[in-house]
């Protein structure tokens, strides 16, 4: 069993289909077809049920998924062990993280590890956090970050910066007139004495209105329904799309209201915004944290970067991380 048959394997296995994993793995369709075949045919199984579109993993291949994939991260702690002799000269960094997260809140602490560290390879794997679990456990990362309740048993979860919920509303929404004064983006991103006196909104005066909701993610339509839940309600939600940025358009067009994170505020350098208001700590706070498997192998590499992220964020800058 070697590293490419585990390798390509697994890419047909996630990615359901021979033709896209031989594009992801650089390799045509009929060599990899082949060679998928070549590997049933020496290991006596069939790893994958090609009579269903999309293909799926037979039991046989399921098994051989979940073994691979912890050989490969064996072999890779095994490889950073190694690493580890030379000191911080070479190495690896696998990090995970929402699409949303990678492409605003990263791009800092990535850009500062590659000049202090330029011999060592940093990766990244966008995925949503259920993903991002299982992609932990695999040993398949070194560290996720992102929000939301992990097993304490399996993972070691440390708190790099505060988030907020805020509900937002166009301000060409007639529910505006029954709601107390809003917060303006600029209100929160400049923290003014505006958004330090505001006081939390009752979200039960809303009780009654279309939200809108992420179907997937971290800010997902059950991250809704937990907040509303708490208030007494459950949300009615007009539209279910992909994105939180898409749920953000979906607001400012005055097509719902909905519950958008302060991230999305700072970071999205959007130059319209609906009106924010701000609620209760208990219902709208949550953190944002760094979170590795429990008793897995750190490299240097790995620790080095961990701790150059929580100094960007103790030093104040991680509200600067999206920019240049």
């Amino acid at each position: 069993m070697t590293t490419q048959q585990l390798t390509y394997v697994i890419a047909v296995a996630e990615c359901q289909s021979i033709s896209k994993a031989a594009e992801k793995l650089y390799v045509t369709q009929p060599s990899l077809s082949q060679y998928i075949h070549g590997l049933e045919k020496q290991l006596g199984i069939k790893l994958f049920d090609r009579s269903v579109t999309p293909i799926k993993l037979t039991d046989a291949g399921m098994l051989y998924v979940e073994w691979g994939r912890k050989l490969l991260a064996m072999e890779e702690s095994m490889n950073n062990a190694l690493s580890d002799l030379m000191g911080l000269e070479t190495g690896s960094v696998r990090i995970g993280a929402s699409s949303f997260r990678v492409r605003c809140l990263l791009a800092r602490s990535i850009a500062a590890f590659h000049a202090k560290y330029p011999g060592i390879h940093l990766s990244i794997q966008e995925a949503d956090m259920k993903q991002l679990r299982d992609k932990l456990t695999a040993g398949e990362i070194d560290f996720a970050i992102g929000s939301g309740e992990f097993d304490e048993k399996t993972f070691h979860m440390e708190t790099l910066a505060d988030e907020r919920f805020y509900l937002a509303v166009a301000p060409s929404n007639p529910l505006t007139e029954s709601l107390p004064e809003p917060l303006s983006a600029s209100d929160i991103i400049q923290a003014t004495p505006k958004f330090l006196r505001q006081p939390p909104i009752d979200l039960s005066l809303v009780k009654d209105e279309a939200f809108v909701a992420a179907n997937a993610g971290e800010y997902d339509r059950e991250t809704l329904y937990a907040v509303c839940r708490e208030c007494g309600f459950t949300p009615d939600i007009e539209y279910s799309v992909q994105t939180i940025e898409t749920v953000f358009s979906f607001v400012c067009s005055n097509m719902g209201i909905a519950l958008l994170p302060d991230s999305l505020i700072y970071y999205g350098n959007f130059s319209q915004h609906p009106n924010y208001y701000p609620l209760p700590d208990e219902l709208g706070l949550c953190s944002i944290s760094l979170i590795s498997r429990r008793n897995a192998f750190l490299s240097k590499a790995s620790q080095a970067y961990a701790l150059l992220l929580k100094q960007l964020v103790d030093v104040g800058t991680w509200r600067m991380m999206g920019g240049a």
